[in-house]
């Protein structure tokens, strides 16, 4: 599938085509272990999903976690940690101080949604903003999620740029003895992809073409006219600089057009 972006020189004009969100799941029941030694882990731990076939940097990110029943909502803690090694807290410490039992509840975790989950009415279904009530948690996630998550951010646009294919992996803890519950319907996640954006720099006699290395694969191209049916590869080779494929051009006096294509 060919998905271009254009830039002519010195003026930039994009035309980028934005995939349809892809949705992944997995309908495995996770389980909300209770123990007189919290975190205890959820089982599995953690609850897998493998992302694969999508092209593109991911420009949005929604979690669905559905039939959530638990007798003590506010001592569960969700995390999700992507295939690049980001991370976002869902949620934690939400529903309630004293115990507003949940059954079968499903959510939307979408850092578009209206509101954030409540610190104290019972939770009910429907779309929230990723939600972290204390910041940083009191305790590690255990191992093996990645050390340091407790101070994750409750952000899904820490996942924005990077390459969302590989194994995206769901944490869930509960945090204090005494009860318990299930995630019934299991989980799923909604990717939005965008082809990586490039970026066009005059350096003195020099045009710095550049673009994320989160997605490879692209060959970037080039024309002297949008008109034209004659695409070719532009030289030299992309080096590796800082995270980026760079190519470098000499300024000339003729406009050129470049597309990255997959």
């Amino acid at each position: 599938m060919i998905r271009p972006l254009f830039i002519l020189l010195f003026l930039a004009l994009d035309f980028v085509t934005v995939a349809a969100p892809t949705t992944f799941s997995n309908t495995n029941i996770v389980i909300i272990n209770d123990s007189t030694n919290p975190p205890t882990q959820a089982t599995p731990y953690p609850s897998s999903i493998v992302v694969a076939g999508l092209t593109g940097v991911i420009t949005k990110v929604t979690v669905q976690i559905f039939n959530f029943s638990h007798d003590f909502p506010d001592d569960v803690d969700v995390l999700l940690v992507g295939p690049q090694g980001q991370e976002s807290i869902l949620f934690s410490n939400v529903g309630g101080d004293i115990r507003n039992s949940i059954t079968n509840v499903t959510l939307n975790l979408d850092a578009d949604a209206a509101a954030f989950l409540p610190s104290e009415p019972p939770l009910v279904s429907g779309a929230f903003k990723p939600t972290k009530r204390l910041d940083p948690l009191g305790f590690p996630f255990p191992v093996p999620a990645p050390a340091g998550s407790e101070g994750a951010p409750a952000n899904l646009a820490s996942f924005n740029g990077t390459n969302p294919n590989g194994t995206w992996n769901l944490y869930v803890v509960d945090d204090a003895a005494a009860d318990a519950g299930i995630i019934s319907g299991g989980w799923s996640i909604s990717v939005d992809t965008a082809p990586p954006a490039l970026s066009i720099v005059q350096t003195g006699t020099n045009v710095i073409i550049s673009w994320p290395t989160a997605i490879a694969g692209y060959t970037l191209e080039t024309t002297p006219s949008l008109l034209s049916a004659n695409w070719s590869t532009a030289s030299p080779p992309a080096s590796v600089v800082s995270g980026h494929f760079i190519v470098t051009n000499s300024v000339s006096s003729i406009s050129r057009f470049y597309r990255l294509i997959k």
